[in-house]
């Protein structure tokens, strides 16, 4: 019973300094940080005239045609114009770049979707673009198929 007693005993010192040792190891820590050592790429520089080719996902009713965009980029914030055939997504762009992955999407008027994502490898981006729609006119029957559209300046 002595020796229950002697363990309970220090259990318990063993409890109280380490609740009292707590708050200093703590002090002064206000900010959260997180692992050293993963250094962010930075954004690929995609501002200017770019030209290429598109593809839709609707390939029997509008197929490839040519493609253009000019990009305007303010550190991490993209912005500009992509323009296909009249079959196809031509609309105001707005996304971000991080390292050399771009997203974002393409607005057309009175639609919804065109969201977009693509990668930069040099000279070269590769868009993908969602669907569009326009839900209060036709409901959820596409209005412009989206695709895809490699770029090249």
């Amino acid at each position: 019973m002595r020796s229950r007693a002697r363990l309970l005993t220090l259990v318990f010192l063993v409890l109280l300094v380490t609740i009292a040792l707590v708050p200093i190891g703590c002090q002064g820590s206000n900010t959260v940080t997180g692992p050293s050592g993963g250094a962010v790429a930075p954004a690929a520089n995609i501002a200017g005239a770019w030209s290429g080719s598109y593809q839709s996902d609707d390939l029997t009713g509008c197929g490839s045609s040519t493609a253009t965009a000019t990009f305007q980029q303010n550190g991490a914030a993209v912005t500009g114009l992509v323009s296909t055939s009249s079959c196809g997504v031509t609309g105001y762009f707005k996304g971000t770049v991080q390292g050399n992955l771009l997203t974002g999407s393409v607005a057309m008027e009175g639609c919804v979707g065109g969201g977009a994502s693509g990668t930069i490898n040099g000279s070269e981006l590769s868009l993908g673009i969602g669907d569009l729609t326009k839900p209060l006119i036709t409901g959820d029957r596409i209005i412009r198929y989206g695709g895809v559209v490699t770029f090249h300046r």
